[in-house]
């Protein structure tokens, strides 16, 4: 039994061995932990700041709000709606009366042809008397009727207890008020 305890004893009186402390691995920098994102799906901030264009539809069922950005042969369709929010981007091909629009929001398209025209507008519903206004009538392929788009906060088809027609959305210039 002695000759185990001195075995055992020999074997554990050993210097501990060396051990080297080694620096920890270095952070992973924070772009290469995620995998590369998708390229910006934005629009240019020339678009973005753009003139608004504004047609307000509004009835007791429904009331949308369409704003529309161009520049540089880009487009950018904004429709608000109780639903949410719609955002359309494409190209505007424009000519020196009109401007062709095609728009997509990745799964539902829509084109639109705006003619410039002037109409008479004011605070009033179906004014006739109202100064006549720059505006782009935007036909639909499915509808007769153009939606007027006006320079922001633009112009409203109402159906309400005071108007059956168009008016200017209150806050647009016009010198009938």
């Amino acid at each position: 039994m002695s000759r185990f305890l001195l075995i055992v004893l020999v074997a554990c009186s050993g210097a501990p061995p060396k051990v080297e402390p080694t620096a920890p691995p270095p952070p992973v920098a924070a772009d290469a932990a995620a995998p590369d994102a998708a390229p910006d799906a934005g629009v240019s901030a020339a678009l973005a700041n753009a003139p608004a264009w504004v047609f307000r539809y509004a009835t007791a069922q429904r009331t949308e709000t369409w704003t529309l950005r161009t520049d540089a042969g880009q487009a950018l369709l904004v429709v608000d709606s109780a639903r949410g929010t719609q955002r359309y981007t494409g190209t505007a091909t424009e000519t020196a009366d009109a401007i062709a629009l095609d728009v997509t929001t990745g799964s539902a398209k829509l084109a639109l042809q705006c003619k410039h025209v002037k109409r008479a507008l004011g605070k009033k519903c179906n004014d006739t008397k109202a100064p006549k206004l720059d505006v782009l009538d935007c036909y639909h392929p499915d509808f007769k009727e153009p939606m007027p788009f006006g320079p922001a906060p633009g112009i409203e088809y109402a159906v309400d207890e005071h108007c059956n027609g168009y008016r200017l959305i209150a806050g647009s210039s016009s010198s009938d008020r």
